[in-house]
């Protein structure tokens, strides 16, 4: 599975995470302003699959735009605090929401032994 993460800095025990929960492929995008060019220029790359925003580091118009654009890409969006707790609680509650024949789950390294796939 592949992340764009949206904000903050220092994302290195985030990063871990994540790791830990099978997301494999991680893009990190400050959201900070650009010398050139606004943040909001950035389209999100074809090949992320979820969209985790890092609340209290991006600004209403940058996370207005790229959820908009994430809806219309149907990715599914994981809004957290920089709390690496919080983070792995809503990307977990996010994750479980999904249909278990969605393309994530399928990419998922634990797909055939997930909790929930093998209760229903």
């Amino acid at each position: 599975m592949s992340l764009l993460i949206l904000g903050g800095d220092k994302i290195n025990p985030i990063r871990e995470v994540l790791k830990s929960l099978g997301v494999e492929n991680i893009i990190h995008w400050t959201a900070r302003n650009q010398k050139r060019g606004r943040k909001k220029d950035k389209v999100i790359p074809t090949s992320v699959d979820m969209v985790l925003m890092l609340t209290n580091f991006l600004n209403h118009n940058a996370m207005k735009h790229y959820r908009a654009e994430a809806k219309d890409k149907g990715l599914p969006i994981v809004y957290a605090t920089r709390s690496v707790d919080c983070v792995k609680s809503e990307f977990i509650k996010v994750v479980q929401s999904l249909d278990s024949d969605s393309e994530i789950c399928k990419a998922c390294h634990e797909y055939e032994r997930c909790y929930e796939r093998s209760n229903k």
